[in-house]
């Protein structure tokens, strides 16, 4: 099993709460595809990568919304909005976990 694989497993073995953002679509240049996943605790830590910078940033940032609110949500970001100059834009599934 993969770090992310057994993160999730302990999450619903021993109990707490994360959310799972999984990269759903992408469209022109990013810099990871679709499949994509990272898990991000409300400590802050991330197991797993989107991509990196800005993007996974701005990931872990709308993940901390998540946990507030324990919705899950479908969030579509253009990379230019970030400063990146790629072009790309990718479609992210931030779902909440818990046990």
């Amino acid at each position: 099993m993969n770090n992310l694989t057994s993160a999730v497993v302990d999450l619903y073995q021993k109990g707490g709460e994360a959310v799972l953002v999984t990269l759903c679509s992408t469209k022109g240049s990013t810099p990871r595809k679709a499949g994509a996943k990272m898990l991000v605790y409300r400590s802050g830590k991330t197991i797993g990568t989107i991509g990196g910078g800005e993007l996974e940033y701005e990931a872990v940032m709308k993940a901390e919304e998540v946990l507030k609110t324990r919705k899950s949500i479908l969030w579509e970001k253009p990379l230019q909005d970030l400063g990146m100059v790629c072009g790309g834009a990718g479609t992210l599934f931030l779902e909440y976990l818990s046990n």
